[in-house]
């Protein structure tokens, strides 16, 4: 492929390296994703390409994520990126392609002039990889001409050794944007078009519906006015098979609405759960944070479910109502569908409140169970068997009684209504029936209209049902799924310290500042920390001791920034938190939490180190990660496992004593290359030999380094 005789007119279509800034904030507001109004874009000349379009992003209130792919996924990347920058080189000069959408066929790319063009997709792959592309074409083309393989076969064998040759290479220039995650969840909605699928899919049931009517209009009129033929009966069944393809295209955006927004709903709630108050969970047992998961799980399920059963019973209840009020007794009808309605809403807060109490009993006995299965040992040591189930059968006894009370209310609501609706539409017909004032066509219509209504009904009963659960978790998790949005950072102190070490910084500045420092936990009158007072210089080697319970380890989460403080002044750098932010101060200081609150995660040994650090890694990354392992004594672990670093450990994979996972943790807190590395008795169950070892190791790879441990 000649890459250079296309370079020129894509490099027209590209933003110079200067303007990274204006392409971001264009193509976010072009896009729709409602970019916060900034005059002035903080310019980090001298930062990198990543850093620049994160200061820029925090700027404008979006989100910015740099992606990888491989050499074979070049193509599903860019279709499914947008919007995104891509970054290109021609003659070694960085450009970017604002990507805003495309298809197989084509890209739509934005460019500096505001226009949007089409361009193929290739000539963009061609320019993405063109470097990792050019000793292995040269390869290649020599191994070809000694085969004597030319015209389309030789395109065809150069694209599959290509493939072969680069499927180990990763593509690491693309950046995606997208809204925060403190935007109103439904502007997440609109701007993933669910309001366009949604009009869609009402109006595409009401449409079925419509010829479902027309349909029994057709039959009913043939049969009451006898003169039924063969062109009544096709133009029936025309009618009828009319309503399988939109019966099934409503199904597919039914479908499709549930993936898209059963997935905003999960990354609405994951960024939630990352940015819940760490105090908060520490005080919350197992049962309840696994009562949380089964909540959320419980509201995309039944959310969904149920509000589209509610919204499409809700157009054939409409439909209902309207050809009641065509029929021999519409005003009666009419009349009757309000008090039903009144009646439907007294059974259903009935259910509502018994469905309350019944999941928080239910929670509460899950609760209890998982605290007595995980301390099943200590139960079994230390406790009488007599009083193992001490209490069981008063819990048992109390769900019993509410489970039956909610039976109960779902039988009226779920049972009950629509036959009530059944036979209040049919004994409306009676005394018309009886008088002979109404003809057949008139009585058919408004058996029709009550039958529908009986459908209707009990569609909007079983979605009531499913929205009523959703409700009842929504209320335990509503505070999961509200963000605020992120303090403001000020940009100019990021641009100046977002690449700094504490060697550029003099030695009279402390890389650690606090002076009087004030934190009390919640629902606590006695402040743990009050008027600390600490300063930690570049390089220094600081222990910490104290009895338990003097707040050692609340201090380290302060400095940390897992816990914030009240009251009191604390800098690294000589920035406070708002002014650094949360990403960039955690890349300056990394812990290694006391040992009941750090994890060993079930994934690979290797994924467990670097967790921290980058993922996947690079060569450099695990250069140094087998450098740190060996000086901690891990090596033989490593060798001794089936899949060496790849081994799969914790709960479910290879179990680690408590001394591997404690150097573990030391590995994963220094392989961050933080300017501040804490230790929280991270050397309390290492034996003399490892402790020596591990001790020389922290002196050796840690910048500046504070260990907590007691007296």
């Amino acid at each position: 492929m000649n890459i250079k005789g296309s370079d020129n007119n894509l490099r027209q279509l590209c933003w110079p390296a200067a303007q990274l800034e204006s392409a971001q904030q264009t193509l976010a507001r072009h896009c729709g994703l409602e970019p916060a109004l900034s005059a002035d874009l903080v310019k980090g000349a001298e930062a990198d390409v990543d850093t620049r379009l994160k200061m820029s992003a925090e700027a404008l209130n979006i989100q910015v994520e740099q992606v990888s792919c491989s050499y074979g996924e070049q193509s599903q990347m860019l279709l499914q990126a947008a919007p995104a920058l891509v970054r290109l080189y021609f003659d070694e000069e960085e450009h970017f392609v604002a990507l805003c959408g495309g298809n197989r066929r084509q890209l739509r790319l934005l460019t500096p002039t505001l226009q949007v063009v089409k361009v193929c997709p290739r000539r963009v792959m061609a320019l993405l990889s063109y470097k990792q592309e050019i000793p292995q074409r040269e390869r290649i083309a020599r191994l070809l001409d000694s085969a004597g393989i030319q015209g389309r076969r030789r395109e065809r064998a150069v694209e599959a050794l290509l493939k072969e040759s680069l499927a180990g290479v990763r593509i690491e220039e693309c950046w995606l944007l997208r809204q925060p995650a403190n935007r109103s969840f439904l502007q997440q909605l609109l701007l993933h078009g669910q309001h366009w699928q949604f009009a869609s899919m009402l109006a595409c049931h009401a449409v079925q519906m419509a010829f479902f009517l027309a349909s029994w209009w057709v039959i009913g009129s043939a049969v009451l006015g006898g003169y039924i033929d063969t062109g009544w009966l096709i133009a029936w069944v025309l009618l009828l098979a009319t309503q399988v393809p939109l019966s099934l295209f409503t199904a597919r955006l039914r479908g499709s609405m549930s993936v898209q927004v059963g997935a905003l709903l999960k990354q609405r709630l994951l960024a939630s759960a990352l940015r819940i108050d760490p105090g908060r969970v520490r005080h919350m047992g197992t049962g309840q944070v696994l009562g949380r998961v089964y909540d959320t799980e419980n509201i995309e399920a039944s959310a969904l479910q149920g509000g589209f059963l509610l919204l499409l019973g809700a157009v054939e209840l409409a439909m209902a109502a309207f050809i009641l009020m065509l029929g021999a007794c519409g005003p009666m009808h009419l009349l009757v569908l309000p008090l039903f309605i009144l009646v439907a809403v007294i059974f259903g807060r009935a259910q509502y409140h018994s469905r309350r109490r019944w999941t928080a009993q239910r929670l509460s006995m899950t609760d209890r169970l998982i605290e007595k299965m995980l301390g099943h040992r200590t139960r079994f040591a230390q406790q009488a068997p007599a009083d193992w189930h001490r209490g069981e059968d008063r819990e048992l006894s109390e769900y019993l009684q509410i489970s039956t009370e909610m039976d109960g209310t779902m039988v009226r609501l779920v049972a009950l209504l629509p036959r009530a609706w059944l036979l209040l539409g049919v004994a409306g017909l009676v005394p018309v029936f009886v008088s002979g004032d109404a003809s057949s066509a008139q009585l058919a219509v408004t058996l029709g209209g009550v039958l529908l209504g009986y459908r209707a009904v009990l569609k909007c009963m079983n979605g009531f049902t499913n929205a009523l659960n959703a409700l009842v978790a929504w209320e335990r998790v509503r505070e999961l799924f509200v963000l605020e949005a992120p303090q403001g950072v000020a940009l100019v102190s990021i641009a100046r310290t977002g690449g700094a070490s504490s060697d550029e910084h003099s030695a009279e500045q402390p890389l650690c500042y606090v002076r009087d420092l004030r934190f009390s936990y919640p629902n606590k009158e006695k402040s743990v920390l009050a008027d600390c007072n600490l300063s930690i210089y570049p390089g220094d080697r600081l222990l910490l001791q104290g009895t338990s319970g003097s707040g050692k380890s609340t201090l380290a989460n302060v400095i940390t920034g897992i816990q914030q403080a009240d009251e009191g002044l604390l800098l690294l750098n000589g920035y406070d938190w708002v002014s650094i932010g949360p990403e960039r101060w955690r890349r300056l200081v990394a812990s290694a939490p006391q040992f009941h609150e750090n994890h060993v995660l079930g994934d690979s040994f290797l994924f467990n180190l670097l967790m921290g650090d980058e993922w996947p890694p690079k060569q450099g990354s695990l250069r140094r990660a087998y450098a740190i392992c060996d000086e901690l004594g891990l090596t033989p672990l490593i060798e001794k496992m089936p899949a060496g670093v790849l081994q799969t450990v914790g709960e479910m994979g290879w179990r680690l004593s408590h001394g591997e996972m404690s150097r573990l943790f030391i590995a994963r807190a220094l392989l961050q290359n933080a300017e501040l590395v804490v230790l929280d008795e991270s050397f309390a169950a290492l034996d003399p030999e490892n402790l020596r070892m591990a001790v020389a190791c922290v002196q050796k790879h840690a910048k500046t380094l504070l260990v907590i441990a007691h007296p």
